[in-house]
């Protein structure tokens, strides 16, 4: 009798220890069935549209820098008159973001009543610089991005080159997707210059931006 309970109690516990084998072997597959789900969505994906009300873009010029500082300069904003941009699990795949240069705004403090900041505005207007009449927009056609740059080409007056963002940075907030970052162009291949070359050579051939742009996802 002994050795048959014995027998029964070895039996009973290799039954619990299958039981219990097979109780991890079901949570482990659980496991990986969420590991597999997020590795699915490992990010946004779609098409985002502009908002143009909490959208931003700096601009800065300077007079030539002297190791890298600059006595003098002008900086200021412009408004985005709309942009899209198409996502693939947070990476940017596509897109295009438009400027209106009429909106041409600067805000630094280096006016007075000989240089009034409506003479600035004009001039940067004028085809000394954007010749806004004749290019009213510019545009960044967005080829791709990730984390850290989104690659694409600027067109202004109707020139265009390759230009990168740089220090990017993304941020999700709700359904919105604010990405900021900078960019640095040459003006100089946008013919964005006096006509006057011993004028022109006091500026700083390099204009910077800064980014600050809000998408809003789309109901597709």
């Amino acid at each position: 009798m002994k050795t048959g309970l014995s027998y029964l109690s070895i039996l009973a516990f290799s039954l619990f220890l299958v039981s219990c084998g097979g109780g991890e072997t079901a949570e482990k597959t659980d496991s990986q069935e969420n590991t597999e789900e997020a590795s699915a969505d490992q990010g946004p994906s779609g098409t985002y549209i502009l908002n143009t009300d909490q959208s931003a873009l700096m601009w800065e010029g300077n007079m030539l820098k002297i190791g890298g500082v600059s006595l003098y300069g002008h900086n200021g904003t412009v408004k985005f008159a709309k942009g899209e941009v198409e996502m693939d699990k947070g990476n940017i795949t596509g897109g295009a973001l438009v400027v209106d240069m009429k909106t041409i705004n600067p805000t630094d403090e280096n006016y007075g009543e000989d240089n009034p900041k409506e003479d600035l505005i004009g001039h940067l207007s004028s085809d000394d610089f954007f010749a806004i009449s004749d290019n009213p927009t510019a545009t960044f056609n967005i080829m791709g991005g990730d984390s850290e740059v989104i690659k694409g080409s600027m067109t202004i007056r109707g020139n265009t080159n390759e230009e990168v963002i740089k220090n990017v940075s993304m941020a999700k907030e709700g359904d919105q997707i604010i990405y900021k970052g900078t960019m640095t162009i040459d003006r100089q291949k946008y013919n964005v210059a006096f006509e006057m070359p011993a004028e022109d050579k006091v500026l700083s051939d390099d204009l910077d931006f800064e980014f600050k742009v809000v998408l809003d996802k789309t109901g597709a």
